[in-house]
């Protein structure tokens, strides 16, 4: 039996008046009304399970409890009333990875619904939803009766914001290239175009004047229908000069504009736009740029620009991850570890020695793309920064310790990322400089000035990672460019490979462009004792590849913690992957570190613990030449 508003009332009207919001005593009491409002006869009938068992689900590495877990339709987390549900975030995403990744999660605290759809929308809630409102919300719960077949109704779907609004400034980048008249430099329009990315979001995130923006891309646009310049020129010109110079600007048309940084805005190239051009400008800049999610935007806007930008990343074997399978490796190289030292920490000096260690923490992506993992990976961080905090600051209050400022916290500048494609490196640069005000959104952070925007011109950079140094970090993560061994020469051409092979002496045969990341990745690791997560084409557990990639990294003190052997790729390509989170250790028989494993591993040959699926061993039979080759070539 559905729901109805009045069934919903009626929940709502019990809750009002004789739930407490007791986490302990009163959730599963919730829950089954809950359920029974929506037609069931209860959470046990349904089909749920109270205190599901979640392995490696606590802050310490440990068996966790979900408070209701659905499968594989829902899994709810209750805390107490009035708590914030920002700071259980993390906890959420943890059960949700380790129960097989259920369509939606939701966090409760007897008043409020957070809902999370992570395989759409990471950083945010796709919905947060009052407990009042629930009677005229409740299609944002068709997830409850899915035998309805009805997808759910969500209000803050960022997706589909993010999408608008990087199709027009990726069709604004491309009329300005091919411009019949006075076609723009496609690096002066990149620039532009990304000053433009910057500007919208900054306004709508309260760091530029109020409508400060679109007013004046309307003033140019008013101007061009009466037959006038647009004086874009200057008008929009004088507006990035005025971000790249400190202070504040004092008096006059942008007086409030303060100083952003020295990066993007380094360099001005005053563009005179025609109407049809404005016309693009003023309807991207009418969207909620508060809802652009720069995890993703990237990824759309490179894909907006055409074709021609297409084949290229299709030939160099370059492909866009999902935000499940970022967190997929974000969360087991970087965010797992941080929890369990944080969970770990007992004392001020302790935790205090902690604070000093995560503002030194190093970030690699070695073929950075437009930015995800980097972004993605920040964020992590920063809540970790923010459970630190708090924890440093409950400890003083139960000590009597006299309050202190904090003293650092994570900025971009602890990321660091290269690719051999310029437009990528610098929407990369700009993603990063945007998550920082996105942070200090979404954690409630007060004490840290979200201006000026980090300059990431020495962080990010335009570098093939095959034949450069690289930054020394304490976590490498990413996905590198696969292509089959068989393609490499065909679409990199003779020259390139003879380049790789001699910078790789040591790898006989030609083997999936990826393994070569991942050599380099694990050496770099072994210099600094530190983590590296990466996705590969699942030929990197297979034949060749694996000899050249996984058996290295094992042979030379490397432990696999966790790995999913095989799934399919979510993006555009039609792969198979793997994706592989690893560790060095100091010798061949060290003891695991705590909470990475169930068993001692001592054989260097078999040192993979704890994956999703074990990685296999190499087929036997395989025919001369398919070493490398993907399960569904990716041409």
């Amino acid at each position: 039996m559905p729901s109805t508003p009045d069934r919903l009332q009626k929940f709502v009207q019990y809750c009002q008046q004789h739930i407490k919001g007791d986490e302990k005593g009163e959730s599963q009491n919730f829950l089954d009304r809950f359920f029974q409002a929506f037609g069931h006869e209860g959470a046990i009938e349904a089909g749920a399970t109270f205190e599901q068992r979640v392995k490696k689900g606590s802050k310490k590495g440990n068996l966790g409890y979900a408070d209701l877990a659905w499968k594989p339709h829902l899994l709810i987390e209750m805390k107490k009333r009035g708590e914030d549900l920002n700071k259980h975030y993390a906890q959420a995403v943890t059960y949700w990875m380790q129960l097989q990744c259920p369509s939606y999660v939701m966090l409760c605290n007897f008043d409020e619904f957070w809902i999370y759809d992570f395989r759409k929308q990471s950083e945010e809630p796709i919905e947060k939803i009052p407990l009042e409102r629930l009677p005229d919300r409740a299609g944002a719960f068709n997830f409850m009766n899915p035998e309805q077949d009805r997808p759910p109704v969500f209000n803050n779907n960022l997706v589909s914001v993010t999408e608008k609004a990087a199709g027009r400034m990726g069709e604004l980048l491309t009329m300005l290239i091919d411009r019949k008249r006075n076609p723009v430099d496609p690096t002066i329009a990149q620039r532009f175009v990304l000053q433009c990315v910057l500007a919208m979001f900054a306004e709508d995130r309260k760091l530029l004047p109020d409508d400060l923006f679109i007013s004046l891309v309307r003033e140019c646009l008013d101007r061009t229908r009466q037959g006038k310049p647009s004086n874009t020129y200057d008008i929009l010109g004088n507006l990035f000069q005025e971000m790249n110079r400190p202070g504040t600007t004092p008096a006059g048309r942008y007086q409030g504009v303060e100083y952003f940084n020295g990066g993007l805005f380094r360099e001005v190239h005053p563009l005179e736009l025609t109407e049809k051009e404005l016309e693009l400008l003023e309807a991207a800049a009418a969207q909620d740029w508060k809802a652009v999610r720069p995890s993703i935007f990237g990824n759309i806007f490179e894909s907006a620009i055409g074709k021609s930008n297409k084949r290229d990343r299709h030939a160099h074997g370059i492909h866009f991850t999902s935000e499940e399978d970022i967190l997929k490796i974000v969360r087991p190289t970087i965010t797992r570890y941080w929890e369990e030292k944080i969970a770990n920490a007992t004392t001020l000096l302790e935790l205090s020695a902690l604070q000093a260690e995560l503002r030194e923490y190093r970030v690699l992506d070695p073929a950075c793309g437009s930015g995800n993992f980097l972004y993605m990976a920040y964020l992590e961080l920063k809540r970790l920064e923010r459970v630190l905090q708090d924890k440093i600051d409950a400890r003083r209050r139960s000590e009597s310790a006299r309050d202190q400022m904090s003293i650092g916290f994570v900025t971009p500048q602890q990321f660091y990322g290269m690719d051999t494609n310029a437009f990528a490196v610098e929407l990369a640069r700009v993603t990063l400089m945007i998550a920082r005000k996105v942070a200090i959104d979404i954690c409630n952070i007060h004490d840290q000035p979200a201006l000026p925007l980090d300059t990431l011109d020495e962080n990010i950079v335009c570098k093939d990672a095959l034949f450069t140094d690289w930054v020394k970090a304490d976590a490498i993560i990413g996905n590198p460019p696969f292509l089959g061994g068989k393609h490499l020469r065909l679409n990199l051409g003779d020259e390139y490979i003879n380049r790789v092979f001699d910078r790789f002496p040591d790898v006989k045969d030609s083997v999936d462009f990826c393994a070569y990341w991942f050599r380099l990745a694990h050496n770099q690791i072994r210099e600094t004792n530190g983590r590296a997560g990466l996705v590969g084409t699942n030929s990197i557990s297979q034949g060749k590849s694996r000899i050249a990639a996984l058996d290295y990294v094992i042979q030379n003190d490397g432990l696999i913690y966790d790995a999913v052997s095989t799934q399919v790729w979510s993006g555009e390509a039609n792969v198979h992957v793997s994706l592989v989170n690893w560790l060095c250790l100091p010798s061949p028989l060290a003891p695991l570190p705590q909470g990475e494993g169930d068993k001692k591993v001592g054989d260097a040959s078999s040192r993979v613990a704890n994956q999703d699926k074990d990685l296999p061993p190499s087929p036997p039979g395989r025919r001369a030449g398919d070493e490398g080759k993907p399960i569904a070539n990716s041409t």
